[in-house]
C-alpha cells in the first residue's frame, strides 16, 4: 500500500512548524521509503528532502535497522534508543523517539525525532579520558602531597568544621558517601579529597554530572554497552568497569531518571554491571560518592531519589553549608584565592578595600564559593601590583545587580565578628584597621604556618607544599608575621 495524498497534505502543512524545531524528523511510509525530513535532518545528514524523497534507508544510509523500521513494523513506539550509523563518512550518534503514523485507524507509515549527540558524546569521553590520564599522573604522587589534601578546603565556621570532620572520617572507609549541598559550595572538591585521602587513591577517581547527559546515553556511559545493544553500538566498558578499584562520583544525582536509578540500586546492591544489550553480569569494585542539590534532612521528600536508593547511598551523609551561612570564613577565602591568583597573574594584591569587604558581607553569594572565586579572578585581571581590590574592580554583573540598593545602614555580620571600622586612609591603600575577624584570622593563619614549618623541619618548600600555598607567598607571610 502507498502512502495517500491526504497523508502527503498533511506532512506538507505540519513541514512548516517542523523546520523550526532542533531536532531531526524523519517520515517514511509503509515500504521503509523516505517521504518527508526536515531541515534539521538535512543539516544534519547532508541530504535534501528532494534527494531523500523515495529512498528506502538501505539506499540512503546502508542500514536494515533503524528505530524508525523498527516502530514501523513492531506497530509500537520506540523510546530513547542510541543510534550510531554513518552518514557520508561521517560517524554520528543519536538519541531518537520513533512511532507508527495513523490516519482514521489505518497505519501510513512511521515517523522519528532525533537529537544529535555526537558532539556531547565526544566531549564526555574527552573528559572521562583526561580524568583517567590526570589519576594516573595523581597516582605518582607521594603519600603525604596526597594527605594534604583537605587543606583545599579552607573554612573555620562550625558548621563547615563539622563537614570537614565527617569527610575525614569517611576517608577512612569504604562506606557509600552521600554529599549535599547548593551548587557552587565544593562537593566535587569534598568529593576528591575524601578519595584521596582514602585507601583507593592510587586508583582512578572519575567523576559524571547526571544533570547534563540523556538518559539514554547517561546509562551506556554509566554501564557500558554490548555490540547490539542498539544499530551501531560497539563492546564498551561502562564507568564503574573504568573507575575499578577507585571511586565513583555521581554529581547531581538527584537528577538520573528513576528508570536509571533502578539500575544503579541492583549495581550497589550486586557489586555487578550488565552492559546495555548484554547478559553478562561483570564484577566491580567502586566506592560510590554522590551529591544531592536539595537539602533534605532524613528523607527524600523533597528529592527526586528514590527513597531505597538515598538510604543505600546515604550511609555517611555530609551536609556542606552555603556560603551565606558561613560568612566569617569569607575572610579566609579571599586571602587563599588572592594568594592563588597572585601567583597565576604575577601580582602582588594585598587584599580588599574596607568598603569591598563590607560588600562581600552583605552579599547573599547565591553561587557560593564558585561566585567568590569567580568574582575574584575578574577582580584581579583590573587590580593594579601591590594595592587592594576595590568596588570599582568587581564584576559588572555584581555592581548592576547584586548589590543594588546596598546602603550604609549597619550591616548584619555573623556572630563574634566586631563591625568593621572606617577606612582612616584611602581605598588605594591598605587601612590601618580591618575588621576584627581579619585579626582573628592573622593570628590563626601565624599558628597555623608555625605549626607547618615544624611538621616540616623549616623546610619552606615542603612546608610551602604542605600548605598548598605558593612558596613565594609562604616566605612573604613568614616575613608578615615576623616568624623566627
Amino acid at each position: 500500500m502507498t502512502i495517500t495524498k491526504e497523508c502527503l497534505e498533511r506532512c506538507a502543512c505540519a513541514g512548516f512548524f517542523l523546520d523550526l524545531v532542533e531536532a531531526a524528523f524523519y517520515f517514511c511510509d509503509l515500504d521503509g521509503r523516505f517521504q518527508y525530513i526536515n531541515k534539521t535532518a538535512e543539516k544534519l545528514d547532508g541530504y535534501t528532502q528532494q534527494e531523500i524523497q523515495g529512498k528506502t534507508v538501505m539506499d540512503a544510509y546502508n542500514l536494515d535497522d533503524t528505530p524508525m523500521l523498527r516502530a514501523l513494523y513492531q506497530e509500537k513506539p520506540i523510546e530513547n534508543i542510541t543510534f550510531r550509523y554513518n552518514v557520508n563518512g561521517v560517524n554520528v550518534m543519536k538519541l531518537c523517539n520513533a512511532r507508527p503514523f495513523y490516519i482514521n485507524g489505518e497505519k501510513m507509515g512511521a515517523f522519528t525525532v532525533q537529537r544529535d549527540v555526537t558532539k556531547l558524546n565526544e566531549v564526555i569521553e574527552s573528559n572521562i579520558l583526561m580524568q583517567q590520564r590526570m589519576s594516573f599522573v595523581d597516582s605518582d604522587q607521594n603519600f603525604e602531597n596526597k594527605k594534604s589534601g583537605f587543606q583545599r578546603l579552607i573554612g573555620q565556621h562550625p558548621s563547615f568544621v563539622k563537614a570537614l570532620s565527617d569527610a575525614v572520617i569517611a576517608a577512612q572507609n569504604d562506606s557509600p558517601v552521600l554529599l549535599t549541598g547548593s551548587t557552587g559550595s565544593g562537593k566535587e572538591l569534598f568529593a576528591q579529597c575524601i578519595h584521596n585521602a582514602s585507601a583507593r587513591r592510587e586508583k582512578p577517581f572519575l567523576a559524571i554530572n547526571c544533570a547534563a547527559i540523556p538518559q539514554q546515553l547517561l546509562e551506556s556511559i554509566l554501564f557500558g554497552t554490548s555490540k547490539g545493544a542498539y544499530t551501531g553500538a560497539v563492546e564498551k566498558p561502562g564507568l564503574f568497569e573504568q573507575a575499578e578499584g577507585g571511586t565513583l562520583f555521581l554529581d547531581e544525582i538527584n537528577s538520573m531518571p528513576k528508570y536509571s536509578q533502578s539500575k544503579l540500586l541492583r549495581v550497589l546492591e550486586e557489586n555487578e554491571v550488565r552492559h546495555l544489550g548484554g547478559e553478562k553480569s561483570i564484577p566491580v569494585n567502586v566506592r560510590i560518592i554522590s551529591s544531592n542539590n536539595h537539602i533534605s534532612n532524613t528523607t527524600t521528600h523533597t528529592t527526586q531519589l528514590r527513597e531505597d536508593l538515598f538510604y543505600r547511598l546515604a550511609v555517611i551523609n555530609i551536609v556542606i553549608p552555603d556560603l551565606a551561612e558561613r560568612k566569617s570564613d569569607i575572610p579566609l577565602l579571599v586571602n587563599h584565592f588572592i594568594d592563588h591568583y597572585n601567583h597565576m597573574f604575577h601580582k602582588n594584591v594585598q587584599g580588599l578595600d574596607w568598603e569591598t569587604n563590607r560588600l562581600f558581607y552583605e552579599y547573599s553569594w547565591p553561587g557560593n564559593v564558585r561566585q567568590l572565586k569567580n568574582c575574584l579572578e575578574s577582580a584581579m585581571n583590573f587590580v593594579d601590583h601591590n594595592t587592594l581590590i576595590g568596588k570599582k574592580h568587581l564584576p559588572q554583573y555584581l555592581l548592576g545587580n547584586a548589590f543594588q540598593g546596598f546602603t550604609e545602614e549597619k550591616p548584619t555580620l555573623p556572630a563574634n565578628t566586631e563591625e568593621p571600622s572606617p577606612p582612616q586612609t584611602s581605598s588605594d591603600t591598605i587601612p590601618k584597621k580591618q575588621m576584627g575577624t581579619f585579626e582573628q584570622i592573622r593570628e590563626q593563619e601565624k599558628n597555623r604556618i608555625i605549626e607547618a614549618l615544624f611538621l616540616n623541619n623549616g623546610n619552606i618548600t615542603k612546608t610551602a607544599k604542605y600548605l598548598d600555598m605558593p612558596r613565594q607567598s609562604l616566605v612573604y607571610r613568614i616575613k608578615k608575621y615576623e616568624i623566627k
